[in-house]
């Protein structure tokens, strides 16, 4: 019993160690140093490999700065006329939900010109596409050539280039379950049966 009990233990850690290194990162901007003058922007966000889901998180002193997520018209002219969220506690934290282009500045006068901003760019995760799908109208598929291998539409998600049917309601995308939260309800269900 106390191998089998080592096993699952084992068995618990490399399965954590995999889920782990996919789940979302949170980044404190700046790092140890925090949302000031004495970071170089570029070179953090370049050490970096942001990705959705990630969160930054910014420290800093509000009666020194602010953070501003502005457009990149703003960005490059170093400009807050349109900011598109305004931070100010001193403590903020922001989650990277949508892919696309971020911006954010010091709105304080001069502050963005010596430094205090940055971009990142989020890339759409990787969907291989769709398998083709044969019309319902009684035709013939199509010929297929003896060299290619189109695999089917079977719904399997666990089985490279099997597409699963997924509906396309927002109820289906707006699961609150993470592969974390999973992993742990069913790692005390077993550890409830084991025990």
């Amino acid at each position: 019993m106390a191998l089998f009990r080592k096993a699952m233990m084992f068995l618990l850690v490399v399965i954590m160690t995999i889920i782990g290194s996919t789940m979302a990162e949170v980044y404190e901007v700046g790092d140890s140093a925090g949302w000031d003058f004495n970071v170089d922007y570029n070179q953090w966000v370049s050490s970096k490999k942001f990705k959705l889901g990630d969160s930054l998180v910014f420290n800093y002193n509000p009666r020194l700065h602010n953070v501003m997520q502005v457009d990149s018209n703003d960005y490059n002219a170093c400009t807050d006329n349109h900011p598109i969220v305004i931070y100010n506690t001193g403590s903020d934290t922001l989650t990277l939900e949508t892919p696309g282009d971020y911006f954010f500045l010091c709105g304080f006068p001069g502050h963005c010109a010596s430094g205090l901003k940055f971009h990142i760019k989020i890339s759409t995760p990787f969907t291989p596409p769709a398998a083709p799908r044969n019309s319902s109208s009684g035709s013939s598929p199509p010929a297929r050539s003896s060299s290619t291998f189109t695999p089917p539409n079977n719904g399997d998600p666990w089985l490279p280039g099997f597409q699963p049917n997924k509906p396309k309601s927002s109820a289906y995308n707006s699961s609150k379950w993470s592969p974390m939260s999973m992993l742990l309800l069913a790692t005390s269900l077993f550890l409830g049966m084991v025990y």
